[in-house]
């Protein structure tokens, strides 16, 4: 066997790990989750939603202009691991899409959060929700 081919066999051998593995992720299925986030009565504009479970990968969506957010774990927008979740919201200056980037968001400094402080924590957002097999679209409404 040469050395070309041996390389070849091992790299081989490690992208099917790669592919094999996330499957073993301790077996937790993963549901489809979707919603809307208003601030005041009024859809958010941009954003995300993080839905941070008991035990597992976190999921993450990006809000939409109409306030709308599809949760992706794995990627692909394939939902939440099933079980309970505190909810994570962030609304902040550096995400809206319709400003340019200035020199400091770019640097990777703070921005000033548009919405109160108290969602941009999953530990006081004060959101707790159980993700099902089959979910009604989750609908969060952030007041002062």
């Amino acid at each position: 066997m040469t050395q070309h081919h041996k390389y070849r066999c091992a790299c081989l051998i490690i992208a099917s790990m790669y592919l094999i593995l996330p499957g073993c992720g301790g077996g937790q299925p993963v549901a489809p989750v979707e919603g809307k986030v208003t601030y005041k009565g009024v859809p958010l504009k941009f954003g995300s939603v993080t839905f941070q479970p008991e035990i597992g990968p976190r999921a993450l969506g990006l809000i939409q202009p109409d306030g709308t957010f599809r949760l992706s774990t794995h990627g692909n927008s394939d939902g939440a691991i099933v079980g309970t979740h505190r909810v994570r919201i962030v609304c902040a200056e550096h995400q809206n899409p319709e400003l340019q980037k200035t020199a400091e968001a770019a640097e990777g400094m703070c921005s000033r959060s548009l919405i109160p402080e108290k969602y941009t924590f999953p530990e006081t957002s004060g959101f707790q929700v159980e993700v099902r097999e089959h979910n009604e679209p989750f609908v969060f409404d952030l007041t002062d």
